[in-house]
């Protein structure tokens, strides 16, 4: 039996429990904020700024060195997390937000990198958007998540 994992987000950093037990599993030393200072904190979206965001977030996955049971699934109330569901065109208390979104979301990003987007499909100008797409796109693929479940605030 796998162990559902519940995603908590601080600035700095990614943290995985159980969600049964509330136990800390792990820690991925890429949060949105550090992300977003590191990479965008001067407001822009450069091509180059994305690559050095996707290299420096895949570097402390790796060095985090997770332990997570295979077919795991993920389950978070982060606001950043919310938010990047509603821009993938969810709605409801409880989302389901799949890779292909995730995929979506970023492809979005790389086209509005490169100038390439329309303005109906371009991402919120917004560095901790811009760091939250990496952040949860590095996180599902490199760890083996096929998505995350978007849970309402407050929920258990």
């Amino acid at each position: 039996m796998t162990t559902p994992l519940l995603l908590t987000l601080s600035p700095v950093a990614a943290h995985f429990h159980d969600a049964r037990t509330g136990a800390l599993i792990g820690t991925v030393g890429a949060g949105p904020q550090a992300i977003s200072d590191q990479h965008f904190g001067d407001g822009t979206l450069t091509p180059i700024a994305l690559e050095r965001a996707i290299e420096w977030t895949e570097d402390r996955i790796q060095a985090a060195r997770l332990q997570l049971s295979a077919g795991a699934g993920l389950a978070t109330h982060a606001p950043e997390i919310r938010h990047l569901a509603e821009l993938a065109g969810l709605q409801g208390p409880t989302l389901h937000l799949r890779i292909d979104a995730v995929e979506q979301l970023f492809s979005r990003l790389v086209l509005q990198a490169f100038g390439q987007s329309s303005p109906q499909d371009s991402l919120p100008y917004s560095p901790r958007v811009f760091a939250s797409v990496v952040m949860l796109r590095e996180m599902l693929h490199h760890l083996h998540f096929d998505g995350v479940t978007v849970e309402p605030p407050g929920t258990a």
